[in-house]
């Protein structure tokens, strides 16, 4: 009997199951890890301070987060390939384990797709909030699905190539019964080779052999919040983030910062001679603009490429405006931090949140109560992401979208009525309703997929323009005139207009505003002629300060519970808080902090640092800051937590107001 070769045996060995599984398993590895990789690539813009060394080190590091999905997902091919018995060579299972294979690694490469253009909008991972999207018929349709498609086409053809790969391997890995019987020890191999393969596992899905199983969190221990998506895939993070109550918080800090104001006067910004009291009530009309951060604003922006924002640039250069930091990055997150003053710091949106029937205190609540005609507008669909029903109990009476407007021909075919026209609407629907009159009205074509009229003419330059560019472009003309429109109105006069957006802008043209600080830059603006000085204040402003300040302009110097403050009060602090990437972020206007809540571990100085690329960490310690950040996350944590988001006691509304209902 002719022994076999060295050669002979090394390619026996190479054809055991447990050998084939390891190929398997590895191609899962690299497919994983190099999708993971992609979202950097094609996000570039995002990762500008890293150099290519630093991101090849996250590469590989990621991969300690893809071996729990990868071991996870190949469980049945795991098993089975181990598996003691003769079974292993049953055709029709291994078709049922080749079939598992091929779709469930197809699936989760098919997420880390999805996550490369999802983060182009978000700024970060899918998490098990993306579960609650899906569901949300308003927030993902077939029209936006279908725009995806045709804009991101190359990256089917690339996923297409992955699936093909998997299916390949899948078909050259099939355990082959051997023509001679197996030898002796066989089933005891594969017994061992099935213990060593779980314990890899466990191993894995712990992460190593530290006391603590790997979670998000522990990509911080490698870089910074900004940096920590290209170490984790989507399917990680879906699967281990969980929507997760509040945690009490207990502790004495020196800062003293309260959310309950009890002093609303304004003694700065203001026209000495108007601080008299009005004959006529002052009117209310705040404008959100949607996705429109300072980057894409002229007056802000002075380095932009193209000049897309002309009459925004006018009306700001006569406004008392702010260096305006949004609290939301989702339209979910806009209403409860514009008219509530609440911002989003949790994992979960507060309207989804097992807070959602918590008490607040909003200021339109306030002007209701002295007879003021609440009224909010928005060209999207009614009920659309629970816009009337929040805008109801923030203390809005009426709501006007789609269905009042009543004329679908000016339906943009996803969202709703083009601003054009429903600005439009907007202003002569003011000139019909009593005063005085607190408004907010909420655009919505500069969105994704970004359309324009037909009928609207773009100028000759916009042919270098992207879509994106064309519907601010657009914006810029429909604000423009709605307010000569509103301009001719009796009300114009006596009204205070808010001028801000939603979050900024997902696409991004200057690295200044590609990072955790510039993605919350918004214009934040105060246009009342009549009363208001024009200025432009570096002070930073944050969408939460907006309630508390309108109400210091009217005069109405109510009780408030508000985590902002008033800007028209020289005694407030500048401050601006936020929470990314399970980091909870903190300016005081000079100094930018990072935190997890327990452990400090980012320092900038973000007016001067544009590009955060200098971390203090390790030469600053900033206590005092830090001690600010705290305070607001245990008053955030508790008035969640225990209901207590308003103020209890009924105030009493002076008889002499100008503002008491008649």
């Amino acid at each position: 009997m002719r022994r076999k070769t060295q050669k002979e045996k090394f390619q026996e060995w190479l054809s055991m199951p447990y050998m084939l599984l390891l190929y398997r398993l590895l191609t899962t590895l690299m497919a994983l890890s190099i999708s993971r990789w992609m979202l950097y690539m094609f996000n570039i813009n995002f990762f500008h301070q890293l150099e290519i060394g630093q991101a090849t080190a996250l590469y590989f590091y990621g991969m300690r987060f893809d071996l729990p999905i990868v071991f996870g997902i190949n469980i049945p091919s795991l098993i089975f390939y181990c598996f003691p018995t003769r079974v292993i060579y049953n055709k029709r299972l291994q078709g049922v384990i080749d079939f598992l294979y091929v779709i469930g690694n197809a699936f989760i490469i098919l997420l880390n797709f999805m996550d490369i253009v999802c983060f182009h909008f978000f700024g970060k991972h899918l998490t098990v909030d993306f579960i609650k999207l899906l569901s949300h018929s308003d927030e993902v349709s077939f029209g936006v699905v279908r725009q995806v498609f045709f804009d991101y086409w190359y990256l089917l053809v690339i996923y297409i190539l992955f699936v093909l790969i998997i299916i390949v391997v899948a078909q050259h890995t099939k355990i082959r019964k051997p023509e001679k019987e197996e030898k002796p020890h066989w089933q005891l191999r594969q017994s061992i080779s099935l213990v060593v393969m779980l314990l890899l596992a466990i191993l894995a899905n712990h992460g190593g052999i530290q006391p603590q199983p790997l979670s998000v969190e522990t990509a911080m221990q490698y870089t910074n919040p900004q940096n920590a998506p290209i170490l984790l895939n989507t399917p990680f993070c879906l699967i281990t983030t969980h929507e997760t109550e509040l945690k009490a918080r207990e502790g004495q800090y020196d800062s003293d910062f309260s959310p309950i104001h009890y002093d609303l006067t304004a003694n700065r910004f203001i026209e000495v001679d108007t601080l008299a009291v009005d004959s006529v009530p002052t009117n209310v009309v705040v404008i959100i603009m949607k996705n429109m951060g300072q980057e894409m604003i002229g007056y802000y922006s002075h380095d932009r490429r193209f000049e897309l924002t002309p009459f925004l640039d006018s009306i700001l250069g006569q406004s008392l405006t702010f260096n305006g930091m949004s609290n939301s990055r989702r339209s979910l997150e806009v209403l409860p931090a514009i008219l509530a003053s609440i911002p989003s710091m949790m994992e979960n949106d507060f309207v989804r949140s097992p807070y959602a029937d918590n008490d607040f205190d909003a200021y339109c609540q306030h002007l209701q109560k002295r007879g003021y005609n609440t009224i909010f507008m928005h060209g999207g669909k009614n009920g659309i992401q629970g816009f009337d029903d929040f805008s109801r109990r923030a203390g809005f009476s009426k709501y006007f979208g789609r269905i009042e407007y009543d004329d679908d021909s000016d339906f943009d075919g996803q969202w709703g009525i083009y601003d054009g026209p429903f600005l439009q609407y907007g202003a002569k629907t003011l000139n019909r309703v009593h005063e005085p009159f607190a408004t907010t009205i909420y655009t919505l074509s500069s969105r994704y997929p970004y359309k324009v009229p037909k009928d609207f003419v773009l100028p000759e330059e916009s042919y270098f323009w992207t879509g994106f560019e064309k519907t601010v472009y657009y914006v810029d003309c429909s604000l423009k005139r709605f307010f000569e429109t509103a301009s001719k109105m009796p009300w114009f006069d006596h009204t205070l207009f808010v001028i801000t957006a939603d979050y900024s802008n997902s696409e991004h043209f200057q690295p200044e505003y590609s990072n955790v600080w510039g993605m919350y830059s918004i214009p934040i603006a105060f246009y009342y002629p009549k009363k208001i000085k024009p200025l432009q204040s570096s002070e930073i402003a944050q969408q939460i300060d907006l309630g508390p300040s309108i109400l210091s302009v009217l005069g109405v110097n109510d009780t408030l519970f508000s985590f902002g403050r008033n800007l028209f009060d020289s005694i407030s602090e500048p401050s601006f808080f936020s929470y990314y990437n399970l980091t909870y972020q903190y300016c005081d206007g000079t100094y930018l902090v990072q935190s997890d809540g327990e452990r400090p571990f980012g320092i900038f100085k973000p007016i001067s640092d544009t590009l955060l690329n200098d971390n203090l960490i390790d030469r600053l310690q900033c206590p005092d800051v830090f001690d600010k950040l705290y305070k607001v996350v245990q008053e955030y944590n508790n008035g969640m937590i225990n209901n207590m988001l308003k103020v209890k006691e009924e105030t009493v509304i002076d008889s002499d107001s100008i503002h008491e209902t008649p």
